[in-house]
């Protein structure tokens, strides 16, 4: 006869023996572990897009230099150090990367040490500011239009950077974004900004910040964008970047590119736009024969590209998973300021030209 089921026995949680794999990361034995991991497995992404950007070069055709021109490190906010950033930015892949701590230089000496550039972050009223290209630390008077003007006669390269405010939570006014109307032309502004981010940089503050780039452009300004990671921890060096057309990879050619805005940024694809003989950032006069160029690229595929004309698109291609869009066409007439190229890929990831400006 069957025995009788014994109903006081206690359910099984666990198979037999495996009670120690449970502690295989516990905190006596493996806080570095838990913490090196999810580091390990930023890595393992920035390593990938790396590889992904290598494959894409080939197609694209076009010789450029990838950086990172905003992060910070324990110098000032950030957690991690200049050792550990350089180490991820090899991982990425990037050409050069400067550290912009808040306050001063002090990071300077590491940065030399380890191969990296570097800059700083001060804040003044209304706004950050980050400065690229001094070796002294900058002091702002709390006046943004005035600091932006006495950093740049002192020869730096500034950036406004987060011109909307910065996830989760900041938020700028609308008084705060009007005063960059003010600012002297040309510019440089982040129209992408990775701040507390891991894996995409884009967030809703970088669409604002895009939203305000077409205004400011449609009003006349001339804006070149940059794309930066704002890094605080190393984990997020990587994920955008700016991609310049530079003679070479020199911090003094680096810079003086961006200044013309002949870059493009990027998440992941490879984008240029070009009107005949003038590229990005450059001023065109209309002719009844004028070509645009376009080129954009991604070797995992491309979901859509976007020609845009004073902050309208006015023509779309929506690809099936290709990898390159390339074509000449004539000269848009609605184009009455400005054309700029947007690039989204199948799983997301952005590009954005710089604009060409129209006489």
């Amino acid at each position: 006869m069957p025995t009788k089921k014994d109903t006081s026995a206690k359910p099984l949680t666990l198979m037999h023996g495996y009670r120690d794999k449970q502690l295989m990361h516990n905190a006596t034995r493996a806080r570095e572990r838990r913490w090196d991991y999810p580091r390990l497995m930023c890595q393992w992404l920035l390593e990938d897009t790396a590889r992904r950007v290598e494959e894409s070069k080939k197609l694209f055709g076009e010789k450029f230099f990838r950086g990172d021109c905003h992060s910070h490190t324990q110098h000032s906010d950030g957690i991690g150090t200049v050792a550990e950033t350089a180490e991820m930015v090899k991982a990425a892949g990037l050409d050069f990367q400067f550290v912009t701590d808040h306050w001063g230089l002090t990071q300077a000496p590491e940065c030399r040490e380890h191969g990296l550039w570097y800059g700083q972050e001060p804040v003044t009223k209304d706004h950050h500011m980050v400065i690229l290209g001094l070796e002294n630390a900058f002091t702002p008077k709390m006046d943004f239009l005035q600091d932006v003007a006495d950093a740049k006669a002192l020869g730096a390269t500034v950036c406004v950077p987060h011109p909307t405010g910065w996830w989760p939570t900041r938020v700028y006014t609308k008084s705060q974004t009007d005063l960059l109307e003010q600012l002297p032309d040309p510019f440089l502004m982040e129209i992408c900004n990775g701040a507390n981010n891991i894996v995409r940089a884009t967030d809703y503050t970088d669409e604002s910040a895009v939203q305000l780039w077409d205004h400011l452009l449609g009003l006349g300004k001339v804006v070149y964008a940059m794309g930066n990671t704002d890094a605080h921890a190393p984990h997020s060096i990587g994920m955008v970047w700016n991609n310049v057309f530079a003679s070479r990879c020199s911090q003094t050619a680096i810079l003086k590119t961006l200044r013309e805005g002949r870059n493009f940024v990027s998440e992941a694809p490879l984008v240029n736009l070009q009107a005949d003989d003038t590229g990005m950032g450059g001023l065109l006069k209309k002719s009844k024969n004028l070509k645009l160029h376009l080129n954009a690229v991604d070797s995992r595929g491309l979901s859509k590209v976007l020609l845009i004309a004073d902050g309208k698109v006015v023509k779309k291609w929506n690809l099936e998973n290709d990898a390159q869009l390339k074509l000449s066409m004539p000269f848009p007439a609605k184009a009455k300021r400005y054309l700029r190229l947007e690039a989204i890929a199948n799983d997301g990831k952005r590009a954005y030209t710089n604009p060409v400006f129209v006489e």
